[in-house]
C-alpha cells in the first residue's frame, strides 16, 4: 500500500468515526437526579439491574440518588443553607453509563457546598423530590416554617438552579398497618392520604410527573403476594426482594420506559433473597411473581392515585403463536397509546414473550 493510499484509508476511517460520534452526540440523553432519603435508596436498589436487563442503550442514561436520613423539604433546604446538622450523601449512581459532572461523596452536617455543587455543576433533565414519610400524608403541613414545611422555599431553590429540568414527585409507600408510628393504623388509609397529598402538590405547583412506587406497593398488597408485614422489612421500609423490585419497576416504567420505548413488562431480571439477613421476611423475585410486580408498577403509573389489583389483569402465560398480537407503544415524550379493549388479549413484550392479559376496563 502506498503512503498516499494509507493516508486516504486513515482519513476515511477517522471521518467515519467522526460521523458516528456526531450522530451519537445528536441522540437525546436522560439525566435524572433523585433527592430523597432512605426510601429513595430502597426504591432504586434494583433499578441498575433492571436497566441492564432491559437491553436499552445505557450510554444515553444516568440516574443519581442523593439522600439524607429522613430527609424532608425542610432538611434539604437547611442543607442548602448550611444549617442542617446531619451528614448527607451525594451521589449514588442508580443506572446508566452516561457521563455526568455531578460530584460524589459525603456532605458534612452544616456544610451544604456539596449539595449546592450538585445543583450547579450538571444540568438535569428530571429532578425528583420526596417528602419524608412522617409528613407525606399531610399536605396541609408542607407550607410554613414548621418541621414539615419550607416546601415553597425548597422549590424556589431547585427551580432557580435548574430551570430547564422537569420536576417530578415520588409518591412513597405507606408503613405497615401495625407500625407504631402509623397513626392511621392502616397501610391503605395512610397510602390514600399520601396519594391525595401528592395529587394536590403536583396540581398546585405544576409538577410534571409522578413516580408512584408507593401505589405499586399498595397494588401488590391487594394480591396474594402480600404478607403479614404489608411487604415491609421493618414495618416502614419496603421488604427485601419483591418490595424493592416492584418499586424499581415503577421507577423504570415512569422514567425509563417513556424515554426508551421499552416497558418493564417482561424484564428478565430476578432476585434471590434466600441469603438476605433480615428479621422480617425477604421475598425472592421469581418467574412466578415477577410479572405480578411488573403489572403492579405499570398500573400504578397509569393510575397513580388509584389502587388496582394486578391479579385482575394477569391471568397467565400464553405460548401459542396463533393469537393476534396487541402492543402498547411509547414515544419519547412519554405518551402511551393502546388498542386494548375490555377482555383477554395477548401481549408481546420487548423480549418476544407472550402474556395473556385480562383488561377489566375499556
Amino acid at each position: 500500500m502506498t503512503i498516499f493510499k494509507l493516508h486516504i484509508t486513515i482519513f476515511n476511517f477517522l471521518f467515519s468515526v467522526l460521523l458516528c460520534c456526531s450522530a451519537r452526540a445528536d441522540e437525546p440523553t436522560l439525566k435524572i437526579l433523585d433527592i430523597g432519603n432512605s426510601y429513595a435508596l430502597d426504591a432504586t436498589m434494583m433499578l441498575p439491574k433492571l436497566i441492564t436487563a432491559s437491553g436499552v442503550d445505557q450510554d444515553r442514561i444516568c440516574v443519581y440518588v442523593c439522600f439524607r436520613k429522613e430527609g424532608s423539604f425542610k432538611n434539604w433546604y437547611d442543607i442548602y443553607n448550611d444549617v442542617d446538622s446531619l451528614d448527607y450523601y451525594v451521589v449514588y449512581r442508580r443506572g446508566g453509563t452516561l457521563p455526568c459532572a455531578a460530584p460524589t461523596g459525603t456532605g458534612k452536617g452544616g456544610d451544604g457546598s456539596l449539595f449546592r455543587r450538585l445543583l450547579t455543576e450538571e444540568k438535569w433533565d428530571i429532578i425528583l423530590l420526596h417528602q419524608v414519610r412522617t409528613y407525606a400524608p399531610y399536605y396541609f403541613t408542607w407550607s410554613g416554617t414548621g418541621a414539615a414545611g419550607y416546601m415553597n422555599e425548597y422549590l424556589s431553590v431547585i427551580r432557580e438552579h435548574q430551570p430547564q429540568a422537569r420536576l417530578g414527585f415520588v409518591l412513597s409507600h405507606s408503613q405497615w398497618s401495625d407500625y407504631p408510628k402509623n397513626v392511621e393504623k392502616s397501610s391503605y388509609l395512610r397510602w390514600q392520604k399520601t396519594a391525595e397529598s401528592t395529587r394536590q402538590f403536583c396540581a398546585d405547583h405544576d409538577v410534571d410527573l409522578v413516580v408512584p412506587y408507593g401505589t405499586a406497593i399498595e397494588n401488590l398488597r391487594t394480591t396474594s403476594l402480600n404478607n403479614e408485614y404489608d411487604l415491609t422489612r421493618d414495618g416502614t421500609h419496603v421488604c427485601t426482594g419483591l418490595g424493592q423490585y416492584a418499586s424499581a419497576c415503577c421507577y423504570f416504567e415512569a422514567l425509563i420506559a417513556p424515554f426508551t420505548g421499552v416497558s418493564i413488562l417482561g424484564n428478565p431480571y430476578r432476585y434471590d433473597a434466600s441469603d438476605a439477613t433480615t428479621p422480617y421476611p425477604a421475598i425472592s423475585v421469581t418467574d412466578d411473581n415477577a410479572t405480578m410486580a411488573q403489572w403492579a408498577a405499570i398500573l400504578a403509573v397509569q393510575n397513580p392515585y388509584e389502587c388496582t389489583n394486578p391479579e385482575h389483569y394477569v391471568t397467565g402465560i400464553e405460548t401459542s403463536t396463533k393469537d393476534p398480537v396487541q402492543r402498547t407503544t411509547y414515544d419519547l415524550l412519554g405518551s402511551r397509546s393502546t388498542n386494548y379493549k375490555k377482555g383477554i388479549h395477548i401481549v408481546v413484550d420487548a423480549y418476544g414473550k407472550r402474556h395473556k392479559v385480562l383488561f377489566g376496563k375499556p
